[in-house]
């Protein structure tokens, strides 16, 4: 029986390489059911063929169907002992839920549901941004289609922002001529427009203005890269002040400036200068995005992995259940979301005084495998299956209520 199965993943994979997808589907489905009656669930056997099948799903726009199986193929590789040995298949998997929640945000967006496109778009953006890192071209595809889709929500700040990051990738990769390069030079004016704010000549000053800065930004990093972390500080503060002198000092686009000048001073070794840099940036997210958003529960998290190096381990444990919150509630079960939970024990268990904290991170914990069942192996009931929203909005409380809010005694 196994020989058959994998007559018919041969089969399927012919297929799908030349993009008979449906063909392909019925033979991948037709391993996974042989292989699935005579394997151990957990078989790396099996996540191949869930994986192929999920690539072919995601070909004809089935994209939960897809999401489900790169997950659950994902698991079990990273579930073996020797998962190490499986280092590829793991990134394949993770890269094409990736692209997953890419292609599914770009069919939303094109649909005009600008709210659930974004959604997909940052899932998509946390996975890329850690296998490929932010200045990959792949990654830079997500902030422009993001971008676009912020600005026909009409979040033009915001858009404006990821525009940006996209024109830095693609400066770095095709330079400054290139016609994908000016293609975003010319949406950032676009979005300027669209905002009302600015008049047609301030428009064409700021397209020159951002291309300096960039240009400044790119001088950084090389310093960076170089550890010359002094001569990267003026590069970045020199770019800072020429977006600041067009946008103002409470603009998104200015962020990634802070945060980079975050991270010099902690490699300086002055937290404190970092933590004010983090301030600047958590006031504009928070005052132009709202507490809710994933890129302010990514700031929570740096922050706290700077309170952490400081030693200040309760208040670190407060933001990381801050980032956790965010993260569980709109990401579910994601990396980003058990990273968190992991964090947060990891602070606790650093802070003597936690006892009491630990006690709430179980319950939290135990909400969290309820609500995600496939987290961490667990096989009890799921969302659906008894656990009432009371309880979730309970379980919520008790993470924030860890420890008091930090704010005023850090920043």
């Amino acid at each position: 029986m196994e020989e058959t199965a994998r007559q018919h993943f041969i089969i399927g994979d012919n297929l799908r390489h030349k993009a008979f997808y449906d063909d392909a589907i019925d033979e991948f489905s037709k391993a996974l059911q042989i292989q699935q009656s005579v394997l151990p669930e957990t078989s790396p056997v099996i996540a191949k063929t869930q994986y192929s099948l999920g690539l072919a799903l995601r070909a004809i726009k089935d994209y939960a169907g897809a999401l489900e199986l790169l997950s659950k193929a994902a698991s079990t590789f990273e579930s073996q002992e020797n998962a190490e040995d499986y280092e590829t298949e793991i990134f394949n998997c993770q890269l094409n839920i990736a692209r997953t929640h890419h292609s599914q945000g770009v069919d939303w967006q094109r649909g005009g549901d600008y709210d659930r496109s974004i959604t997909e778009h940052r899932k998509s953006l946390v996975i890329r941004e850690k296998l490929l890192g932010s200045k990959h071209l792949e990654t830079a595809r997500t902030y422009y289609v993001m971008g676009c889709a912020l600005s026909d929500r009409g979040d033009f700040d915001e858009a404006l922002s990821d525009l940006r990051r996209t024109f830095r990738t693609r400066r770095v990769i095709f330079g400054k001529d290139h016609m994908d390069t000016l293609e975003v030079i010319d949406n950032m004016g676009v979005v300027l427009h669209a905002k009302g704010v600015m008049s047609s000549e301030d428009i064409d000053q700021y397209k020159v203005v951002v291309v300096q800065s960039v240009q400044y930004e790119l001088e950084g990093d090389m310093h960076y890269d170089s550890k010359n972390f002094e001569q990267a500080m003026l590069s970045y503060r020199r770019a800072l002040a020429l977006e600041e002198q067009c946008l103002g000092d409470l603009h998104p686009t200015t962020c990634d400036l802070y945060l980079q000048m975050a991270d010099v001073m902690g490699e300086l070794g002055d937290f404190e200068g970092s933590l004010v840099e983090y301030k600047s940036v958590i006031t504009i997210y928070e005052r132009l995005l709202g507490k809710f958003n994933i890129k302010v529960a990514e700031i929570y998290n740096r922050l706290a992995n700077i309170l952490m190096d400081k030693g200040e381990y309760e208040t670190a444990l407060s933001f990381y259940a801050k980032a956790y919150g965010i993260f569980d509630s709109l990401l579910g079960e994601h990396s980003d979301t058990k990273l968190a939970m992991e964090n947060i024990r990891l602070a606790a268990s650093k802070d003597r005084n936690a006892s009491e904290s630990m006690n709430l991170i179980k319950k939290a914990e135990e909400t969290f495998k309820q609500r995600h069942p496939s987290a961490a192996g667990y096989t009890g009931p799921s969302a659906d299956n008894g656990i009432e929203s009371a309880e979730i909005k309970e379980s919520e409380k008790q993470m924030e209520a860890i420890v008091k809010e930090p704010e005023a005694d850090i920043i």
